[in-house]
């Protein structure tokens, strides 16, 4: 059964809304203040969430049951969760990324104190491996035979003992004669020592005692340069392919010219002369 307003003939289903319109409607209260009849009007707020509209008193009540108020305060404590993980999370990431650098630095330090280590322990046994039983004159040690001091003695032996038998192998051959003639002293100890082969780091003792390096062995690549290694070299090298009568041996010329080549680029790459020498020299 419906319910009709007295003031404006409106009909509604149930008394509360009949109720409600009286109470808010604006043409209805006009026509009840012309009819004399006041009626307090109650104000009435919005909910901020549900926009649903409320006395004050029952608002109270509203603010405790609004869904979506619930979800939104949810929501929100969901988010701060959220952030506060993450900012924990980054906090976590930032330690363990300076804990990872820390070991990164003591990994690197004890790296570099067993190079310096062995950098050590090699030239102790280099500097006994070239001074054993050294000859003494007024308590100094006497050096012999150290070939960087003296490059006539490396021209001297180039030209008395580089034959055919060192040129015919290139490179590895011009190693083997350095070893056999240059890098020994008198009494067969070695004076040139490599004691790093998988960096060509190559040592040997001056004339004052102390230990250089030749790294890749360029400074005696230079001096078998200079000495004129490579003119005597290239002098040898006919000997290798020309027979008895002059003629040109071109089987022998294809076979032995790439070796003799070698000798001749050692200045631009001389990658093969300190490979084999350092199979020679190691300690």
């Amino acid at each position: 059964m419906e319910l009709e307003c007295e003031f404006c003939n409106k009909s509604f289903s149930t008394p509360s809304n009949l109720r409600y319109h009286k109470k808010t409607n604006k043409k209805c209260q006009l026509l009840q203040n012309k009819d004399g009849n006041i009626i307090i009007i109650e104000s009435f707020v919005n909910c901020e969430f549900c926009d649903k509209k409320f006395t004050k008193q029952t608002m109270k009540i509203h603010n405790k049951t609004c869904k979506k108020k619930l979800d939104e305060e949810i929501k929100r404590l969901q988010n701060e969760k959220d952030e506060e993980i993450k900012r924990l999370q980054n906090e976590k990431n930032e330690i363990k990324y300076e804990k990872d650098e820390e070991i990164k630095k003591l990994q690197m330090r004890i790296v570099e104190l067993e190079t310096e280590n062995k950098i050590y322990l090699q030239d102790r046994e280099v500097v006994q491996k070239m001074a054993m039983q050294p000859k003494t004159t007024n308590n100094k040690i006497k050096i012999n035979n150290n070939f960087f001091d003296n490059p006539e003695r490396i021209k001297q032996m180039i030209n008395e003992k580089l034959n055919k038998d060192y040129v015919c192998d290139g490179q590895r051959g011009v190693a083997q004669f350095a070893y056999d003639t240059l890098l020994k002293d008198e009494n067969g100890n070695m004076n040139y020592i490599c004691s790093d082969p998988s960096r060509h780091i190559f040592k040997f003792q001056n004339s004052e005692g102390n230990i250089e390096k030749d790294i890749k062995a360029v400074k005696l690549t230079n001096m078998l340069i200079d000495a004129g290694i490579t003119n005597k070299s290239c002098s040898i090298a006919p000997s290798l392919w020309t027979e008895k009568d002059g003629k040109i041996n071109v089987n022998k010329f294809q076979a032995y010219g790439p070796y003799t080549s070698q000798i001749t680029s050692m200045q631009l790459d001389n990658s093969i002369f300190r490979n084999e020498l350092a199979c020679l020299a190691s300690v």
